[in-house]
Formats: C-alpha cells, sequence, structure tokens
C-alpha cells in the first residue's frame, strides 16, 4: 500500500517519460550506455564479453566488473527490456526491494506493524541510493537494497538457528557480489559481523556456545555467498592481480573523496554546502552551487529530520539488545566514510589489506544511512508504543532544535556566506570578489532547509504531545510520518534525476560511416566509450579498473608526445573538434617544420614514419631493457617496427634476418585474433594489442609461449615458413566460477530443504 506508491511518485519521470535517464557528464552516458550495448549485443551472439577491444587498446571486460549479467534482476531487465528499461529501470524496482526487506528485517526486531512501515519507507527513501540515479550507479543501490535482508538473515539466525537463514544470507550477500560491487559487499560483511557481535553480548545462557554457533553462522553465509559469487568474484580476483587496482594504493589515493566530517551535515540539511556538482545544471555562470571540499559530489546522504528524530529516539528508547549493534553500524559506516579527514582511517589502512586497493570511503556512508533509516521503525515504537520513553526531555530537545533551525533560517543571510571562506580560499580568492550571486544562489538554496527541519521537528513534537488524545495511537502518528516522509525525502530524491533529450539508445551514438572507412583496421586517438558500440577502436576511454600496463600506456603518450602516438596504431587523430588522418597529421607536422625549423625535417622524417604503425608486424630486432628503460624508450618515440622491447629472450638472435616477412589479421573478434604469417625464418611476430596474461596463442594449432613485448603489447616467436597464429582469450576462469556458483546455489536450496524436512517430521 505504501511502498508501490512512493515508488511511483518517486519515479515517476522513469515510468511518464521517454526521455532517456542521465546527465551530460554521468557515467550512465560515459559508461552505462556505451558498455551495456555491447554486452547486449554480446550476449544476442550467444557469448560472455570477457574482452572489451575497443578501449585503451583492449581491455578485459567481465571481470573488470563492467557486465555483472550473473545478477538475476539486472540480467533479466537486459534480456527483457534491452539496454534502455535496464538503466530507466533497476533503481525504482531495488528501492521496491530495499523497502520489503527493511520490513522484513524490522519485523524480525518486534517492530510493530505501522513502526515497520515507517522504518520501511524511510529506509526505501533514502537519498543515499535514490540520489545515485544522477551518476547512475546501479551496482551500489543494489547492494545497499539487500543489507536489511543480510541483517535479517543473522537475526533469524540468532534466534532460530535454522540453516534456511544461513541460506537467505548468503543469497543476500552473494547477490551483492553478483552486482559487482565488492568494495559494499566488504562493508555489508562488516555491518553483519556488527550485528553477530552486538546481539551475542545480549543473549542469556552460555556465552561461548552462543558465540561460537552465531559466528559459525555468519562464516557459513560468507562463505557461501563467495561460493554463488564465484562466477563474478573469480575472473575479478584474477584480474585484480593485474589491474590498476592490483598493487597498494598510497594512503592518500586510498583516501580520496572522502566525506569531510562537517557535511554528515547535509543528512539534515541536503543543501548547506551548495547541491550536488560536476554537471553543468549545478553551476551558475561557470562557478558550481556545491562550495564543499569533496572532490565530486554527485549525490546525497539527506535521511529526512523526521527519520533523524525518530532514530535518535530509539537510541534513547528503543530494545538495548537492538539499539547498541544499529548505533554501531552507524558510527563504523560515518568513521570510515571520513576517511582522510581522521587517524583513524590511517590505522585502518595499516592493519586491514582491502582498506590499500580500495579508494573513495565515502561511500561507507550508506551504512549509516541505512542504519539510521532503519532505526526510524523501533523510534516509531519508542515515541508511540507502550515503552517508556523520556517524552518531555524529547519534546524539549525537538523545540530547541526547532528554534535553532528557525534562528539560523532568519539569519541565513548573514550566518550561512561564513561557510565559504575555506571554499574561497582553495579557489585563489580569499577576498571573495565578484562573487556574491554566486553566495546569494547558495543562501537561497541552503535557508529553506532550516524552514524545513524546524516544520517537520514540530510535527514530530506535535504528534507527540498529542498522542494521548488518539484513539488509534499507532495508526494516525504512522499515516502522518509516512506523508513526512514522502514530502521530505521525494523531492530531494527527485532532483536528482536528470534526463537526456533523446529518447532512444541508437541516438546517442550516430556512426559516421566515414570515420569508421578512414579508421579501418586501426584506431582513433584519443577517442573513448562513445565509439565502443560503433565498433571503432580507441586508444583512450574512460573506465577505473583496467589493466595497469593500460594505464601505463596513457602516461606514456602524455609524457611523450605525438612522437610516441605512433605506437598504439592509430589512423585518426581527433583534434580541435576535427579528425585527421594519419598522413594528414604526418604531412602537417612536416610542412610545419619546414617554415619554423627546416634543419628538422629530416630528424622528422624518420621520427614520424610514413605510414602509420599496423596492428601486428615482425620486428626486425629486439632488445631486453628492465621496465622503467622500456617506458622511458617508448616514451621517446621509438619506431617499434624497427626495433622492439621485451621483457625475456625470446630464444632468437638480436638483429632478425627476416626479408619480406608478413603477417595479416585475417579473423578480428573480440576474444579471438587470427593471423597468418609467412617468414623466411624464425622471427618475433609482435601485436599492438594490449598484453594481458589470459591471453594465449597458438601456432598452428599447438600451443606456444605469448611474450609481453614492449611493455603493453603481445608478441610470440613465430618458427620460419606459413603460419597460423591465434591468439585466444582464455575464459577458464568463469567457466569454473560458474559452476562453483552454481554448486553455491544448490548447497543454499537443500539448507532449505533440509530444514522443512525437519519441521515436517517434527509436526508428524
Amino acid at each position: 500500500m505504501f511502498l508501490i506508491p512512493a515508488v511511483i511518485i518517486t519515479y515517476s519521470t522513469v515510468f511518464l517519460s521517454d526521455n532517456l535517464p542521465g546527465g551530460d557528464l554521468s557515467d550512465t552516458v560515459s559508461q552505462g550506455y556505451p558498455f551495456f550495448t555491447y554486452t547486449a549485443e554480446s550476449l544476442q551472439d550467444g557469448r560472455i564479453p570477457h574482452w572489451n577491444p575497443y578501449v585503451f587498446c583492449g581491455i578485459p571486460f567481465y571481470s573488470s566488473f563492467s557486465a555483472p549479467v550473473f545478477y538475476p534482476v539486472r540480467g533479466l531487465l537486459l534480456l527483457v527490456s534491452g539496454v534502455e528499461g535496464t538503466i530507466r529501470f533497476l533503481f525504482p524496482v531495488h528501492m521496491l526491494l530495499g523497502g520489503i526487506f527493511a520490513w522484513l528485517f524490522l519485523g524480525s526486531i518486534g517492530v510493530s506493524k505501522w513502526g515497520r512501515v515507517v522504518g520501511a519507507l524511510a529506509f526505501a527513501m533514502t537519498a543515499w541510493s535514490n540520489t545515485l540515479f544522477y551518476a547512475g550507479h546501479g551496482s551500489k543501490i543494489i547492494c545497499w537494497s539487500y543489507l536489511p535482508l543480510l541483517l535479517y538473515s543473522c537475526e533469524k539466525w540468532i534466534q532460530t538457528r535454522k540453516r534456511t537463514f544461513i541460506a537467505l544470507g548468503g543469497t543476500a550477500l552473494g547477490m551483492q557480489a553478483l552486482a559487482s560491487h565488492p568494495q559494499m559487499f566488504l562493508y555489508s560483511s562488516g555491518a553483519a559481523l556488527i550485528w553477530i557481535g552486538f546481539r551475542v553480548f545480549s543473549q542469556k545462557g552460555d556465552f561461548k556456545k552462543n558465540a561460537g554457533i552465531a559466528l559459525s553462522g555468519l562464516l557459513a553465509v560468507i562463505l557461501l555467498s563467495v561460493i554463488i559469487g564465484a562466477v563474478q568474484l573469480l575472473p575479478g580476483y584474477n584480474f585484480s592481480q593485474y589491474s590498476t587496482r592490483g598493487a597498494d594504493l598510497t594512503l592518500d589515493k586510498a583516501a580520496s573523496y572522502s566525506l569531510p566530517p562537517e557535511e554528515t551535515l547535509t543528512m539534515l540539511f541536503p543543501h548547506l554546502f551548495g547541491y550536488r556538482h560536476g554537471f553543468p545544471d549545478s553551476m551558475i555562470s561557470g562557478v558550481p552551487y556545491y562550495y564543499g571540499r569533496l572532490g565530486l559530489r554527485l549525490s546525497s546522504e539527506f535521511t529526512g529530520i523526521a527519520v533523524f528524530l525518530l532514530a535518535l529516539a530509539a537510541f534513547l528508547g528503543s530494545k538495548k539488545r537492538y539499539r547498541w549493534p544499529l548505533l554501531a553500524i552507524m558510527i563504523t559506516g560515518l568513521l570510515i566514510s571520513w576517511g582522510g579527514y581522521t587517524p583513524i582511517f590511517g590505522i585502518l589502512y595499516r592493519t586491514i589489506p582491502f582498506f590499500r586497493k580500495l579508494r573513495a570511503p565515502h561511500m561507507a556512508a550508506f551504512l549509516t544511512t541505512s542504519a539510521i533509516a532503519l532505526a526510524a521503525g523501533p523510534g516509531f515504537d519508542s515515541i508511540f508504543g507502550k515503552e517508556k520513553f523520556p517524552e518531555k526531555n524529547f519534546l524539549k530537545v525537538t523545540a530547541i532544535f526547532a528554534g535553532i533551525c528557525i534562528f539560523v533560517y532568519l539569519l541565513a543571510g548573514s550566518l550561512l556566506p561564513g561557510l565559504q571562506s575555506g571554499w574561497w580560499n582553495r579557489m585563489g580568492n580569499p577576498d571573495a570578489t565578484g562573487y556574491s550571486f554566486v553566495v546569494q544562489r547558495r543562501v537561497d538554496l541552503a535557508a529553506p532547509d532550516f524552514l524545513k527541519a524546524a516544520g517537520a521537528a514540530f510535527v514530530l513534537g506535535g504528534l507527540l504531545y498529542f498522542k494521548k488524545h488518539m484513539k488509534d495511537k499507532l495508526a494516525i502518528p504512522g499515516i502522518a510520518l509516512t506523508a513526512l516522509l514522502a514530502i521530505e525525502s521525494i523531492p530531494i530524491d527527485r532532483d536528482f534525476q536528470v534526463y537526456l533529450p533523446e529518447t532512444d539508445v541508437s541516438d546517442l551514438f550516430s556512426e559516421d560511416e566515414n570515420l569508421s572507412n578512414e579508421i579501418g583496421s586501426g584506431r582513433l586517438l584519443p577517442g573513448g566509450n562513445e565509439f565502443v558500440p560503433l565498433h571503432i577502436r580507441s586508444v583512450t576511454g574512460y573506465h577505473a579498473a583496467k589493466p595497469a600496463v593500460a594505464e601505463d600506456l596513457q602516461s606514456v603518450l602524455s609524457s611523450g608526445g605525438i612522437f610516441s602516438f605512433r605506437q598504439t596504431a592509430y589512423t585518426v587523430l581527433q583534434s580541435d573538434g576535427s579528425d585527421l588522418t594519419y598522413d594528414q597529421v604526418r604531412n602537417t607536422l612536416l610542412n610545419q617544420a619546414s617554415i619554423e625549423d627546416p634543419a628538422s625535417l629530416d630528424t622528422l622524417r624518420i621520427l614520424i614514419p610514413e605510414n602509420p604503425q599496423p596492428r601486428t608486424w615482425f620486428a626486425d630486432r629486439w632488445i631486453h631493457l628492465t621496465e622503467e628503460q622500456c617506458l622511458a624508450a617508448l616514451a621517446s618515440g621509438i619506431n617499434l617496427q624497427d626495433i622492439s622491447i621485451l621483457y625475456e629472450d625470446p630464444g632468437l638472435p638480436e638483429l632478425i634476418d627476416n626479408p619480406d616477412a608478413e603477417a595479416s589479421i585475417v579473423i578480428d573478434e573480440p576474444e579471438k585474433v587470427i593471423i597468418h604469417t609467412s617468414n623466411v625464418s624464425d622471427g618475433l611476430l609482435i601485436l599492438a594489442d594490449t598484453w594481458y596474461p589470459r591471453w594465449q596463442v597458438r601456432i598452428d594449432g599447438e600451443p606456444a609461449s605469448m611474450l609481453q613485448a614492449n611493455h603493453w603489447q603481445r608478441g610470440v616467436r613465430v618458427p620460419a615458413g606459413t603460419h597460423v597464429v591465434e591468439f585466444i582469450f582464455d575464459s577458464s576462469d568463469f567457466s569454473i566460477g560458474l559452476l562453483i556458483s552454481i554448486a553455491g546455489l544448490i548447497c543454499a536450496i537443500l539448507l532449505i530443504v533440509f530444514d522443512l524436512i525437519i519441521r515436517k517430521r517434527k509436526s508428524a
């Protein structure tokens, strides 16, 4: 009755508008549409997209958590409604699921029916999850929605010790693993550990026995979740060994995108530091509304005043055995999310290994907002139920809070601009000259928050004050607070829904046949993700997780400049809004040199050969260098056709006598590249695609040893004669993971069946 209307109202634009979701610079546009399009196309071809050859000269795709097709809801949406439907409906579906799971959890800890309604709606309308729609971070809202189901399973295991709840908890956490966000998977596991730990201390009886049973159940849940998620986790783990996330991050990088502690206040006053950041619609005359310390604010932690005060009531008057674990989860999430702004994160970084692999501790704020929202349920019972509750003191707190909010509202014009002094200093304008109109806009945004907060506090205080006069002591405040939650939260949630003018995904990728023809089998430099659906290979793109060698290549290009560009096998250069073929680039540089520095012409002709570098060729000679020496040589712009760099001896003379050797690509598929070769003596074949150890090479069907050539390219020693050389991607870890996942689901079913059999025998 309450959840479905809340979902429909919150996402009414999704259901009623044909416009595609996504801001111009959001991950929805830059990754969501092109990557999901590539995934859907691959599935239609009957294959899993293990490799994306169209960005960064090729990168692992499925194992980099870019195609989480085995998470059932997303996979089903992709099959049934396509790319647009997946992006459009993922958020409303999980808003509904999150509310249902919150209802289950609140019931397990004894919250009343109306308390469950209030708590479930508070969780479902949490701004943290729904405002992620703005950035297009679907995997986060998926993980968020399963947190209360995980806590429900832990609580029911404590109460009943039925294996069914191990199966349910393992499935809930397993869905997070399949949703492809390991960071939130780990945070959720931590929340489950906190819940189990506090509940053990509140149990009566043998402590050691209770602790052993509780922790063994949690261990079984985590183990089962890893098994269920193996189809994603195993390839992902293998990828991490060679990715930009493989090595430990520095403390500064790990702490990047921390939540500034003062911005915790946005849980109550969402516009206090301006608003969202990073898009044209959140700027005025090029200056962002947002003026906090967070590098990129794409969502809101707003929980609502009513939810916050209900949570406060829960922590003041709820049953202790449920009060403390919720409070601990809330504080844990808060301390982690503050990241580098406190010394605590440094301790975590040094003592817990996974904190060295992940950045953006801000994400842990979902634990805080979730705990506050869930606490609204028992908070409702504390205030309006039969529990002993310090009503007079709570009314005083509410009145004081409302009074402070009104005071700030009345003096907003003089109080709020003072918050900006630090921002002005960081922007190099300590005197704030020329920006008075921006300051006023920010004041106009933030000031109403305080008036609304006072109003919400008065409503809750009024319901508490007059509760003795209510015939039905729960229904009236339940309905009133439900309406108040919606009035507070839904407008904020909807503020973060941004749409494009286009109504069809294909309109986002208008193919230019001339560009495709000019590129041919080469690459576009720099290119990007938007060319993936057009099957145009790009030298660069947008993806946080990629092989370390691909990241090194980008560094080489930025430091080496035009002379190192050729090494990428590019055939078209994007420059100043125009597309230049390799020949045009070369001629432009030579003509410019002939005017400015004629003496450099001969050198330029050597550094920039007449033809673009092909994607495959036989090297004339090779040298052995260290990695540091190799990267320096690449940045210098050496001609890799003349000399290639290896990290191991291929068993060939350094100067290879191989005149007229030929190599041509005859089959060019994402996971298979077949090259026909002809060479009079043993030679070194190079393929200018990203090196990655899961690529295997065969010569005439027989396994051969793949070499890491020129740091980021693939090489192989080819014997004299005419041969067929095959580069084939090894996806055996995916196949093994799939079998393990199936086994995990079978185990979960068997645990449930086992409980049903025992129950049937007892009832008989």
